[in-house]
């Protein structure tokens, strides 16, 4: 028997898409074998008291519609009217990349999760009628479950590494670590900012070397993380501002010489993650990091080296998303 009837009203031009079919689908599997999604098209602005007619015609739970609140469709608004005259809205915000049928899933687990009060009246009637004898559910204190909860997007993400980068044709390798913080304006795309440190050694100058960078730049991602899957990958591109500093000491030297010098630069990486929680994943990335602009290593108005140009980069650690 079906006991929750919805009849959902959506955006003529969403009619002969995936979406209506997958949000139809997602409620009522949200919902249970007992409830039947029915959903028709609307074309233009119609008033609320239209709708809410043709919901009485159509002997409906709740009658809903879905319309989106900008041009690029990147946000829906999905209002609900039940029969108790009570209005629900929530708004879900998109990525331009996402698939209608993945709109179309979202918008019916939300619609789901704004009908839990009529799902949970008609569990307790089923069990009224089954059972008369019962006392009421209130009276010992059970409850149905509520509707499926609707996770929230997680935007913000710290990173914490530990650093490698090798020399080519030239001096300047160096081991460290490198801290970031990193905001996903959307599922596909974040933003990254950053420091990070390595040292090493030039023999050849009996010097101590740290290179240091300021970093900013974008990911972008092949696999976006999500909580359905373990496995994320993306690419990842960054301006730098690096600091060379060289530390030198010999026998006939008094006290440390040292040298610093401030150069742009910019660095290219492929990053892959494996989530090991909701909020936690192990992260290894790899690619090539430029210093634009050349560093020689002089002792004693001597050239003993020179710092590469070019590094190969290796960076491994943790991301935690809040």
């Amino acid at each position: 028997m079906i006991a929750l009837i919805i009849l959902v009203f959506v955006d003529a031009h969403d009619a002969a898409t995936p979406l209506p079919g997958a949000l139809a689908r997602a409620a009522e599997e949200a919902l249970g074998p007992e409830s039947s999604v029915s959903v028709r098209a609307l074309a233009g602005e119609t008033p609320p008291a239209t709708l809410v007619d043709a919901g009485r015609a159509a002997h409906a739970t709740a009658v809903a519609r879905i319309s989106w609140t900008d041009a690029r469709r990147a946000e829906a608004r999905l209002e609900v009217v039940a029969t108790d005259g009570l209005t629900r809205t929530s708004t879900i915000a998109f990525d331009a990349s996402d698939p209608l049928a993945e709109r179309g899933r979202a918008l019916g687990l939300v619609l789901a999760a704004l009908l839990a009060p009529e799902k949970q009246a008609h569990e307790r009637e089923r069990a009224a009628r089954e059972n008369p004898a019962a006392p009421p559910a209130a009276s010992i204190g059970s409850a149905s479950p509520p509707g499926p909860p609707v996770t929230p997007a997680r935007r913000l993400a710290l990173d914490a590494a530990v650093a490698g980068g090798f020399a080519l044709e030239g001096a300047g390798s160096g081991v460290g670590g490198a801290l970031g913080v990193r905001w996903h304006p959307g599922r596909r795309i974040g933003l990254r900012i950053g420091v990070g440190a390595r040292f090493g050694e030039i023999r050849a100058a009996q010097a101590v070397t740290m290179t240091g960078a300021a970093a900013a730049g974008v990911v972008a991602y092949v696999i976006p993380p999500a909580e359905e899957r373990r496995l994320a990958l993306g690419l990842r591109a960054d301006a730098l501002l690096l600091y060379e500093s060289l530390s030198h000491l010999s026998a006939d030297d008094t006290a440390p010489a040292r040298g610093v010098r401030l150069l742009p630069g910019a660095a290219a990486r492929v990053e892959g993650q494996l989530a090991i929680s909701a909020t936690l994943a192990l992260f290894l990335a790899g690619g090539a990091e430029i210093a634009f602009g050349r560093t020689d290593v002089f002792v004693h108005q001597e050239k003993v080296a020179e710092l590469a140009t070019l590094r190969l980069v290796v960076d491994g650690g943790l991301v935690a998303r809040f």
